[in-house]
């Protein structure tokens, strides 16, 4: 009797900076680290930045630099769950904001916290529930939908 062989689990530990697990490099790599990763749930932390892409000529910051966080951060989640059960991460994802507000006040330079959890999938759709932190001050809330690339192998 033939049996499959099986890789065991990657261990890997928290927590892990963001260049080991997505494809993305600066200036478009705006997560430094996935921080804690339990089911549905990722965090991640960044710095807000002071100058680059998502600066405006007054020196703020652009609230197209948050949705990107929480798609990164969600992003984070995936890559990781991968890479433990020693498959290959996918060919990325596609965003659509759902819903978003900018409650807070960001500074350049402030480190912040990003938490993100999985609210619905169905699919390869998903819909991620995003907040953005400067420690307990809420900068930014809001939904996106996501599209991951599943691959033909997944694919039914």
């Amino acid at each position: 009797m033939d049996k499959e062989i099986t890789q065991p689990p990657t261990k890997i530990s928290l927590p892990r900076a963001a260049n080991t697990l997505l494809p993305h490099k600066p200036p478009m790599l705006l997560v430094e680290a996935l921080v804690e990763r339990e089911g549905a749930c990722a965090v991640a932390m960044a710095t807000l930045p002071a100058v680059g892409l998502f600066i405006t000529a007054t020196g703020h910051i652009l609230p197209e630099y948050f949705i990107e966080l929480i798609a990164q951060t969600a992003a984070l989640g995936n890559c990781f769950d991968a890479v433990t059960a020693g498959n290959a991460t996918r060919n990325g994802m596609l965003v659509g904001v759902d819903s978003f507000s900018w409650p807070g006040q960001p500074q350049p330079g402030t480190p912040v916290h990003i938490e993100t959890d999985i609210a619905f999938s169905f699919g390869a759709m998903k819909v991620i529930h995003g907040e953005v932190y400067a420690g307990k001050a809420l900068l930014a809330v809001g939904d996106i939908k996501v599209w991951e690339d599943l691959g033909k192998d997944t694919q039914s």
